[in-house]
């Protein structure tokens, strides 16, 4: 069992680590490519805010300005390129995790008769996953408030607290 997260994790690690070299992932514009997404969004109009993840609507009224990115020196982007590939190597490997054992858990649930006790403490095992890569996106962003200026975090924290479309 312990060879087969070794192997997923150092699978991960490469995967991230190409990901990171090329820059693919985030278009390779800008400094790694991750900020770039920060001016286009991901639907490619105005600028995104925290991550990319957030674009303009027409008609929407704006108190604050995303313009963090947009103002970063080059050893803040140096430093927050660094953190990213951090925080993008980490999860890659939880989320690897977090799979097999989504998987092991679809087996446990598929027998006859059904081990209660064993399934739910994979259920339990995901939740300490999921719960390790929440700690670490949020260290992520204290991390990076640590490393901006006063005005940057003003506009960093504001794109933190708008209302987030969240996955499905």
């Amino acid at each position: 069992m312990l060879t087969r997260y070794v192997l997923i994790a150092l699978f991960a690690l490469a995967s991230a680590n190409v990901v990171a070299v090329d820059g693919s992932r985030h278009g390779g514009m800008g400094h790694g490519g991750h900020h770039a997404e920060h001016k286009k969004g991901h639907d490619g109009k105005g600028h995104g805010g925290h991550h990319g993840k957030h674009s303009k609507k027409k008609g929407a009224v704006h108190l604050f300005t995303d313009h963090w990115a947009k103002t970063l020196t080059d050893k803040q982007k140096l430093d927050i390129d660094v953190m990213h590939l951090k925080v993008g190597q980490f999860e890659a490997v939880q989320k690897a995790k977090k799979k097999m054992l989504k998987a092991e858990l679809g087996v446990i649930s598929a027998n006859t008769p059904v081990d209660k006790r064993a399934m739910y403490a994979k259920i339990d095992e995901i939740l300490e996953v999921k719960k390790s890569i929440m700690r670490n996106r949020y260290d992520h962003i204290a991390e990076m408030r640590e490393v901006l200026t006063k005005e940057q975090r003003l506009s960093y924290d504001a794109g933190l607290l708008k209302p987030k479309k969240h996955k499905k």
